[in-house]
């Protein structure tokens, strides 16, 4: 469906709806105010029909008559101003007449604007009667042994009602064109906000994402604002996050890369085998950790990264388990550390890269720092509000005072041993929170070793 524009569509359709309404109201005062003129007209006929009843009914009743008397009206009605009244009367009293007849139908008395021939069977009531080649309407009242008809033509009602019905109904009209274009200011009136939001936009810098503002928001464009601005703080929050890495990268590989430098001169300086290859050994052993810090630090960028709520899945933490002691049984053979897993399946609900990577992130922790020839426990519990992961192990632990220190990025226990990067628990940590997870530190079994806790909340359980 092509595009519409939001001023076209409501002047449109608004404009659509008062002609429609308009129109109708229109019509139905036109129509209603002809109705009410014909009956005004009508009790005109039937009042005049009875002052004349009043006033000469009874005398001509009682009088003998030889001729019938007419009735004539000043002649110079017939040049006064057809519109405006004058002093002698108004002309449209020329298309009024009455007849007055005995009960035999002889006429008595007539005005000059009026036959000698019957108006209209001798009937009371209203009747409408072609004579002359036009249309009366025709009261008939009886008095006595008189008849008494008042009669107008039909088509001067016709155009004194239409002429009353065009007065009610024309003004309607009229306001039309005002109204639409009060109605046009008002809807750019109120569509100004989205020119300005529009204008404020386009003329950003590419890098800005500082939040926009509008001294005036509608209720309606509110819920707009609000949803860019989530969308410029996201931006926001992604750049920094890149700076952030681009960053600690520059920081974190400086050393490592200049020692693989040291390393790889050395062996080209050595002046025997021996000490060649023991310089190579050096660079190899060197190259894996800054292997495994460019891997943790992309580990740390993504968990720090919003998921995708279309991500989110059941996700059975078992088998993530024991991908992770398998992936680690190389390193942990190498260290002759026993990597041991108890308690039952459980499964959250989120994304399962992630997870697998906290997993991970745990285990490596505790196979690089607990001691050579130790223990690690992994545990799966599941309880009535949480699913709770825990990884334990037999190393020196962490000073209390230190425990929320080690979720920092890069930071590393002063003196300890182990060749990490300083991201595990960072991590972790991050990956929880977008779970809606809680990490702890605890002391080990008997105050002995480092027990890190992972607990999911019911509501992201298979339970749930």
């Amino acid at each position: 469906m092509a595009a519409r524009s939001i001023r076209a569509l409501l002047l449109g359709g608004t404009v659509a709806a008062l002609l429609a309404v308009l129109g109708a109201v229109a019509w139905l005062s036109f129509t209603g105010s002809q109705e009410e003129a014909e009956e005004l007209f009508d009790a005109r006929l039937a009042t005049s029909a009875r002052v004349l009843e009043a006033l000469v009914a009874h005398q001509v009743e009682r009088a003998t008559i030889a001729a019938p008397i007419v009735i004539a009206l000043p002649g110079p009605l017939e040049s006064e101003d057809h519109d405006k009244p004058g002093p002698l009367g108004h002309y449209y009293e020329t298309k009024i007449a009455f007849q007055v007849r005995d009960a035999d139908g002889r006429l008595l008395a007539r005005s000059a604007s009026a036959p000698e021939a019957p108006f209209a069977p001798l009937v009371a009531g209203f009747g409408t009667r072609p004579f002359d080649g036009r249309d009366w309407r025709v009261f008939s009242l009886r008095s006595g042994e008189v008849w008494i008809q008042v009669a107008e033509r039909d088509d001067v009602r016709g155009e004194l009602s239409e002429k009353l019905a065009f007065a009610s109904a024309v003004p309607i009209l009229a306001g039309i064109p005002l109204l639409l274009a009060l109605l046009a200011l008002l809807i750019r009136y109120g569509l100004a906000p989205l020119s300005a939001l529009a204008k404020q936009i386009a003329t950003r810098q590419p890098g800005s994402v500082a939040p926009l503002t509008l001294s005036r928001t509608p209720d309606e464009i509110a819920p707009l604002l609000e949803a860019l601005n989530g969308l410029l703080a996201r931006v926001r929050d992604a750049l920094e996050r890149e700076r952030r890495f681009t960053a600690d990268a520059a920081h974190e590989l400086r050393t490592p890369l200049a020692a693989l430098k040291i390393h790889a001169q050395n062996a080209a300086r050595a002046p025997s085998a021996t000490e060649r290859q023991a310089s190579l050994e050096r660079m190899l052993q060197g190259l894996d950790r800054t292997v495994h810090l460019a891997e943790q630090m992309l580990a740390y960028s993504r968990a720090a990264a919003p998921g995708e709520a279309a991500r989110a899945q059941k996700v059975a933490l078992g088998p993530l388990v024991a991908e992770a002691v398998e992936a680690l049984q190389p390193r942990a053979a190498e260290r002759k550390v026993a990597i041991r897993r108890s308690g039952a399946d459980a499964a959250v609900r989120g994304e399962r890269h992630k997870l697998a990577s906290l997993v991970t992130n745990l285990l490596d922790n505790a196979v690089r720092y607990g001691p050579a020839g130790g223990r690690v426990t992994i545990e799966l519990q599941r309880t009535s509000d949480a699913v709770v992961l825990a990884v334990e192990d037999e190393g020196p632990g962490v000073p209390p005072e230190l425990r929320e220190r080690v979720f920092e990025s890069y930071y590393r226990i002063p003196g300890s041993a182990g060749a990490g990067s300083g991201l595990g628990l960072a991590i972790v940590r991050e990956i929880a929170a977008a779970h809606g997870a809680r990490v702890a530190i605890e002391d080990g079994a008997q105050g002995k070793g480092l027990r890190v806790v992972v607990r999911f909340p019911a509501g992201l359980s298979d339970r749930a």
